[in-house]
C-alpha cells in the first residue's frame, strides 16, 4: 500500500520548529514526509541533514517602511511561486502548517491548488498567520483552549508533540542528576530563556541568588547563545553554589528530568515540556511577543493548572525574585510539593488526542 504524503511547513523558532519534527519523527513510518518554509536553510533549529526540504522566500509584511513592505510582499509572491512548483512536485495528500510568517506563502499556495490544510497553533493567541488562514484548514490543533476564541475554522484541542523522550522516564531523574554531577539532596533550579535565551532572566537570576542561602539549592542554567558561559560560571563559584551552566542544551530531557522548579519565558514549548515533566515553575513572559501571547501562556499555567506564578519582567527585582523563590524552598519545600501536585491534577483530568492522531484521521 502507497504511503500517504504529508508537507509540512514550518519555520522561525524552535517553538515552531521542534513540534513540526516531533510529529514528522512520529508518522514517518506511516507517510511520505517533506518540509517546507522560509527560510529553512539557515535556520539552527531545524534538522537539515536528517529531513527532506525545500526552502522557499518569505517575508513579513510588519512595519511602515514602504520600501520594506514592497521588499516583502515580492518575496512573499515569489514564495507562493516556488510553493506551487513544489506542492505539483511532491503531490501532497494534505499539508501540515505550523504558524509564522515564513509558511504563509505555502498555505497561499495550497490554497489555491486546493490542497487540504492542518494548522497546528501553540499559542494562547494566534500568530497573524493561523489566525488568517484558518477558515481555510479542515480543522486547526490548538494546545490552550483560550487559541478557539481566536480562530474563525473548526478546532480541537490536542496535546503539543514534544521530541522524542521527552517524557518522565523510570529513574531518569537520579540518571540525570549523575548527568550533571548534582545532588541528588538538593533541589534543582533551572533557569533558561526558551529557544533564544534571555538575557534579562540570566542577569535578574544571578542578582537574586546572590541574596539568598546557597546551601538550599543547585542550578542548571541554560544562557543562551547572546551570552558567556565563563563568566557566569565564575558568579557561581564565588558565591559557593553548585551550577552547571551552558550556552545550549542538546539533551533537554535531562535537564528536564533533573529540575524541581523552572525559571523562565512562557513559550508554548516550554509551558508543553514543563506540564510533561512536571515541574512547577516562576514564568516571567517575554514582554514584547506578538499579542503578549506569552502572558496567556503563563496565565493558563499559573489559573487553570495551579502549576506555576507569573511574574512581569517590568516589575520584577532580583530582590522580589529572591522572595519568591525562597518561598518555593522554605517549609521543606512544601510550596513547590503543592504546585507539583496541582500539575499533576490538572494531567490526570485531561486527556487529549495527539497531532498524530488528528492528522491521521484527516488523511484516512
Amino acid at each position: 500500500m502507497q504511503k500517504k504524503k504529508l508537507l509540512i511547513t514550518v519555520g522561525g523558532t524552535g517553538g515552531h520548529v521542534y513540534p513540526s519534527l516531533a510529529v514528522a519523527k512520529e508518522l514517518q513510518n506511516d507517510c511520505e514526509i517533506h518540509f517546507i518554509g522560509g527560510k529553512l536553510a539557515q535556520n539552527r533549529y531545524f534538522e537539515s541533514e536528517k529531513m527532506p526540504y525545500t526552502s522557499i522566500p518569505c517575508g513579513t509584511l510588519s512595519g511602515k517602511n514602504p520600501v520594506r513592505l514592497f521588499k516583502d510582499a515580492l518575496a512573499i509572491l515569489n514564495g507562493i511561486r516556488h510553493s506551487i512548483v513544489t506542492i505539483k512536485r511532491f503531490q501532497p495528500d494534505l499539508i501540515l502548517g505550523f504558524g509564522s510568517y515564513h509558511t504563509l506563502p505555502v498555505l497561499i499556495a495550497a490554497k489555491l491548488l486546493r490542497i487540504p490544510i492542518i494548522l497546528h497553533e501553540a499559542n494562547s493567541v494566534p500568530g497573524k498567520v493561523n489566525r488568517l488562514m484558518a477558515r481555510s484548514a479542515k480543522v486547526t490543533g490548538i494546545h490552550f483552549p483560550e487559541a478557539a476564541r481566536h480562530l474563525k475554522g473548526a478546532t480541537v484541542e490536542v496535546e503539543m508533540p514534544l521530541r522524542a523522550g521527552f517524557c518522565p522516564q523510570k529513574g531518569g531523574k537520579e540518571k540525570a542528576l549523575h548527568f550533571y554531577g548534582l545532588d541528588a539532596a538538593l533541589p534543582t533550579l533551572l533557569i533558561f530563556g526558551g529557544s533564544q535565551g534571555a538575557k534579562a532572566i540570566n542577569h535578574l537570576f544571578i542578582d537574586a541568588v546572590k541574596l539568598m542561602d546557597f546551601r538550599k539549592f543547585q542550578v542548571i542554567h541554560l544562557i543562551g547563545s547572546n551570552e558567556t558561559a565563563d563568566a557566569f560560571i565564575s558568579h557561581y563559584q564565588a558565591l559557593g553554589i553548585k551550577a552547571v551552566v551552558k550556552e545550549f542544551e542538546e539533551q533537554m530531557n535531562m535537564a528536564w528530568q533533573a529540575a524541581d522548579l523552572l525559571v523562565s519565558r512562557s513559550g508554548a514549548s516550554t509551558i508543553a515540556e514543563q506540564l510533561a515533566f512536571e515541574v512547577p515553575g516562576i514564568l516571567i513572559p517575554y514582554p514584547y511577543a506578538t499579542d503578549r501571547h506569552q502572558d496567556k501562556n503563563a496565565e493558563f499555567m499559573v489559573n487553570i493548572v495551579k502549576g506555576a506564578v507569573m511574574q512581569q519582567e517590568k516589575e520584577l527585582t532580583a530582590k522580589k525574585l529572591a522572595e519568591i523563590l525562597e518561598n518555593f524552598l522554605s517549609q521543606k519545600n512544601l510550596f513547590l510539593h503543592q504546585k507539583r501536585n496541582s500539575i499533576i491534577t490538572y494531567k490526570q483530568q485531561k486527556t487529549f488526542p495527539s497531532l498524530k492522531e488528528l492528522i491521521k484521521k484527516q488523511l484516512s
